[in-house]
């Protein structure tokens, strides 16, 4: 759209106001007076709020952190929920006195149905803050059902918390009792299980064949070397005789000779040749060396023939008697052991096959105590926290700003209707124009004609409205009499608003 043909529309928008004047100027007028009359008929509203505080603060809170719970009921984005209940609605009309007892059910469904949609209720920047509004068409009205409806909710929340207390202690002291009770029979269970069954641990049974084995393999060494022993004290039991020969001559001559031997090498380690024991000992080494060349080159036999006991056969006969009673001995124990092993391999079975029982057992009792043991902590925690719920501790709602009595009405007043109608008369009227020059099939500018005409043909010349004295004159007459009806009129506009708005007031 150029600067050309927004011209054109300018102009022919003022062609068509000077046209209509007289029709614009009944349009202004009426819809003018008509907002003003609306304005006079509009019911006022008068509107009341309340600001409403969850208080969860308090001395005991920080005793009691970790241990008791206070009762979370109806915080401030649940109160809209509380308060649109049927039971707060019908107690609130009840104490404003909009129903009575006598009152039957349609009235009151009439009456709650007014009071939650005049009622309503805004969060605050803290989310422990919000406010209660009530409208009505009646300044006192407003007040009183607004009172009403806050100390009803204020009342039933704290009813609430109180019988949610006490019903939670309830039943947590019945799953308490429950607990208990399962838990002796699971007590009572275990008891007469291990009564039942003396065997032990599976631990000490194992423990036990462990040292039983350890026992055993000690004992076969032992055994092994006893048997050792006895097979060689035997060997030498057969290399030894029982009786021992007396000895001859000459091996008493060739034992002494040894012995003089060997006094003289002890004697060379210390003295020279020429010593007299040694001399003397030489002396008397030789002739038993003559006396024995002797006695065997003439073949003549010396010895004696009596028999002697031999005292080391005598000795390894006494130890091999001990040996067989400690082998009998030890296999004896090694019987009573491999009894004892056998023994303990039954007892570890027989645990082994309670072993299951046993686990169900004590897993089903371990389960109970542990949770009979938190039902108890969750007791102690309901019994606090219904204790201040009775108190009046913990959450609680408390009226930090009280509703204060509307003296003005709320919404859209009479003034606002004084105020709109002028300018909505100006904007209907001038609006109206402006879809009649837009839709209208006539050609108001150049433009648009040389647009829809074929590119062979061209425009020659544009001849504009012609205006004579004659009407010029009429024209300033007729925008005289609109100015002075236009006067009149707001005149009487402005008197009327104002009149009524001191009247109202």
């Amino acid at each position: 759209m150029d600067k050309a043909y927004l011209k054109d529309m300018l102009v022919a928008l003022r062609a068509e106001l000077i046209r209509f004047r007289y029709w614009c100027v009944v349009l202004f007028i009426g819809v003018a007076f008509a907002f003003l009359g609306v304005g006079l008929l509009w019911p006022k509203t008068y509107t009341t709020s309340a600001v409403l505080f969850a208080d969860v603060t308090n001395i005991i809170e920080p005793l009691l952190k970790g241990r008791a719970e206070v009762t979370k009921i109806d915080r401030s984005e649940q109160a809209g929920e509380v308060i649109y209940t049927r039971n707060n609605m019908l107690a609130a009309a009840t104490a404003a006195g909009l129903v009575s007892k006598q009152s039957d059910e349609a009235q009151q469904d009439k009456v709650i149905r007014q009071l939650r949609g005049a009622i309503a209720i805004r969060k605050e920047r803290n989310n422990n803050h919000f406010t209660v509004s009530y409208s009505a068409n009646n300044p006192d009205r407003s007040f009183e059902v607004l009172n009403s409806i806050v100390n009803v909710f204020i009342e039933d929340t704290a009813r609430k918390k109180r019988e949610e207390s006490v019903g939670a202690y309830n039943f947590i002291d019945a799953q308490v009792q429950t607990y208990k009770k399962q838990l002796e029979s699971a007590e009572e269970k275990l008891k007469d299980f291990n009564a039942q069954n003396t065997d032990g641990s599976e631990e000490s049974v194992s423990n036990r064949v462990a040292s039983l084995r350890q026992e055993i393999e000690l004992l076969k060494i032992t055994i092994e070397e006893t048997q050792a022993r006895m097979n060689t004290i035997q060997q030498q039991l057969g290399s030894e005789g029982q009786y021992l020969q007396a000895k001859g001559q000459v091996d008493e001559l060739r034992q002494r000779r040894a012995t003089l031997n060997a006094q003289l090498e002890q004697l060379l380690l210390s003295y020279q040749e020429s010593y007299p024991d040694i001399i003397s000992l030489r002396a008397q080494i030789a002739d038993l060396d003559t006396s024995i060349e002797k006695m065997q080159s003439s073949g003549a036999v010396f010895g004696n023939s009596d028999k002697v006991q031999n005292p080391l056969y005598e000795e390894l006969r006494k130890q091999l008697a001990d040996s067989d009673v400690n082998l009998r001995t030890q296999k004896r124990r090694m019987q009573s052991l491999i009894s004892l092993q056998e023994q303990e391999f039954a007892r570890q079975q027989r645990i082994a096959s309670n072993q299951a029982q046993l686990s169900e057992l004590t897993r089903d009792y371990n389960v109970t105590k542990k949770v009979y043991e938190e039902m108890l902590q969750r007791k102690e925690a309901a019994r606090l926290s219904m204790t201040l719920d009775i108190e009046g501790q913990g959450v609680s709602y408390r009226i930090q700003e009280p509703a204060s009595f509307p003296l003005k009405p709320s919404g859209i007043t009479f003034i606002h209707f004084a105020i709109l109608g002028p300018v909505v008369g100006l904007i209907i009227s001038l609006g109206l124009l402006v879809v009649y020059v837009l839709f209208d099939p006539h050609f108001r500018s150049a433009r648009t004609l040389q647009r829809q005409l074929p590119p062979d043909i061209e425009l020659i010349s544009v001849i504009p409205h012609y205006k004579s004295p004659l009407g010029e004159r009429l024209f300033k007459k007729d925008m005289l009499l609109i100015l002075i009806i236009l006067t009149a009129s707001m005149a009487a506009y402005i008197g009327i608003a104002v009149f009524w708005q001191i009247v109202k007031s």
